[in-house]
């Protein structure tokens, strides 16, 4: 049974898919399966990241005439396989509903069964549609920025978790951070903030995300995840820490001496 990993934002504008995109590029390049799933509705837009040509597949699983895994569509960066939600948004509201979303949860649990790993990119925010894909989630990865509304709906979010007894461990990447230092001094600042109000949630700092506009438009224009397009770049060390610091961390890693190898190529 492959791992379900959940990243997730307060507010939009974090870069909570181009990090999730990323990761799991990082993943997959070192061997492992991985499936991406854009389940946000409202903005779906990992296809364009992973350049594949959005279809209404998903739409046509919540009208019975296709199983979730015919949906799957297929990248040519390192094979990861892609579930989109497509850009037929209208006909897919209908369908939202809890008996979908149940038998949606189900069927993407069954499918971990196929992969090592399975990204799951949410919209921004918490609702409680979203609620049950947490549920199934052993991993949630928390994006978040310098911007003092992105760090003000990230607190929000990390306390609706807790109040739902979603899970009290979570993983913490700042992204479009100017320094490494800020991002260590963000991370410390959310740590504050959780203990205060007694959240007792682990919150574990896997990796900065340097800023580089630039860089970051050429990838989308380009249609090629950044640390492809960049493999010598601190963003690319950056994701690859991420990486490695999620693994040590749920044992898949073990080897000491490779764990700080990944922080000297970084630092």
């Amino acid at each position: 049974m492959g791992r379900i990993i959940s990243f997730s934002s307060g507010k939009g504008g974090t870069g909570k898919t181009v990090c999730s995109v990323n990761f799991a590029c990082e993943l997959a390049s070192r061997g492992y399966k991985v499936l991406v799933f854009d389940i946000d509705i409202n903005c779906s837009n990992v296809f364009i990241l992973l350049k594949v040509k959005p279809e209404s597949k998903f739409q046509k699983y919540f009208e019975g005439s296709l199983s979730l895994k015919d949906c799957i569509l297929r990248s040519e960066y390192h094979k990861i396989d892609i579930i989109s939600a497509g850009i037929n948004i209208q006909r897919f509201v209908q369908f939202e509903n809890d008996f979908n979303l149940s038998n949606l949860a189900r069927d993407l649990k069954d499918l971990s069964k196929d992969y090592d790993y399975i990204i799951l990119d949410y919209a921004a925010g918490i609702t409680q549609s979203m609620m049950r894909f947490y549920d199934i989630s052993d991993d949630i990865i928390l994006i978040t920025n310098p911007e003092i509304t992105s760090l003000t709906d990230l607190y929000r979010l990390m306390k609706m978790m807790y109040i739902n007894k979603i899970t009290n461990k979570m993983y913490l990447i700042v992204n479009k951070v100017k320094n490494i230092d800020m991002a260590i001094n963000l991370f410390k600042e959310v740590k504050k903030v959780s203990d205060k109000f007694t959240l007792n949630i682990d919150l574990i700092f896997l990796a900065p995300i340097l800023f580089d506009e630039e860089k970051v438009t050429m990838s989308v224009q380009k249609r090629k995840p950044l640390i492809m397009l960049y493999p010598k770049t601190p963003i690319k060390g950056g994701f690859s820490l991420a990486v490695t610091r999620y693994l040590y961390d749920i044992n898949v890693l073990k080897d000491e001496a490779s764990k700080m190898l990944a922080f000297k190529k970084f630092f």
